[in-house]
């Protein structure tokens, strides 16, 4: 299932650092690793793990992600919970996969039938002038549903991208052919738009490119536990050490949660 809504207007991170080493064309690739269309064990740190692939290319598509979780129970569609995964990808410079997660931590305690509604913005200006006011949005949108049930598997990074169920992920990508310099907008740093090749058709996605080892899947874990585990009544005690990116879930707006509930309800009806 995938939407998409052309010309919404979202608010613009502050663009810091970008290669200008980098070649062109090239593709870049963002992939929902984790959850998968499966069960798992109800768990108090259920996490949701991105790749951005090719991490320089995409710096300048400003890319930002958002997750909506609906609990689906009789008939009934219920917010669980949503969040914004933090970007940090900016200081990432080769081309290498960089791993991006949050959890959706204390809601997925119980058995049940979930649906996972993600979100990638992004700016261009490709479709969009760059002397505008500011550089609107690129909204896409994806889903899958997914079950906690007693007994089943536990969370495992690195089996979630096996050779035999990687290239089943979720992904979005573009095929990047240059940059623009830009100044939009009265007190707005943004100062590049990407131009890419087209919105469609787009290159096709190679999520297996982004497996996770078992270094990989401890790490994002260990950053994980660390992120909550400080909070008070936390329910997951606190490692030994510490370390690793902390990248804790925030709100997102109510009216982007009511716009997806009703594309949800649109969807299981």
């Amino acid at each position: 299932m995938f939407r998409s809504i052309n010309a919404l207007w979202l608010p613009l991170a502050l663009l810091t650092r970008w290669s200008s080493a980098q070649t062109f064309p090239s593709v870049t690739e963002v992939d929902l690793l984790f959850p998968r269309n499966d069960t798992y064990a109800p768990t108090v740190l259920m996490p949701v793990v991105f790749a951005i692939q090719n991490p320089s290319v995409a710096f300048p598509l400003n890319l930002a992600l958002q997750w909506y979780l609906y609990l689906l129970t009789a008939g009934n569609i219920t917010i669980a919970g949503n969040g914004v995964v933090t970007k940090s990808y900016n200081t990432a410079s080769s081309s290498a996969s960089y791993y991006q997660y949050t959890s959706f931590y204390n809601l997925t305690t119980v058995e049940g039938t979930w649906s996972l509604l993600w979100s990638l913005s992004t700016e261009n200006c490709t479709q969009f002038p760059t002397n505008a006011s500011s550089i609107p949005g690129y909204l896409q949108w994806n889903s899958l549903i997914f079950s906690t049930k007693n007994g089943a598997q536990a969370t495992d990074l690195v089996a979630a991208t096996a050779d035999d169920v990687c290239a089943s992920a979720e992904s979005f990508t573009f095929n990047v052919t240059g940059v623009e310099k830009v100044s939009v907008g009265d007190g707005n740093e943004v100062t590049t738009c990407a131009v890419v090749a087209s919105t469609s058709p787009t290159p096709s996605p190679n999520p297996c490119a982004a497996q996770l080892n078992a270094t990989g899947a401890s790490s994002i874990s260990l950053a994980l536990t660390t992120s909550v585990c400080g909070l008070p009544s936390s329910l997951v005690r606190c490692p030994a050490k510490s370390a690793g990116r902390i990248e804790a879930p925030l709100g997102g707006p109510l009216w982007v949660i009511a716009i997806f509930g009703w594309l949800l309800y649109t969807i299981v009806r």
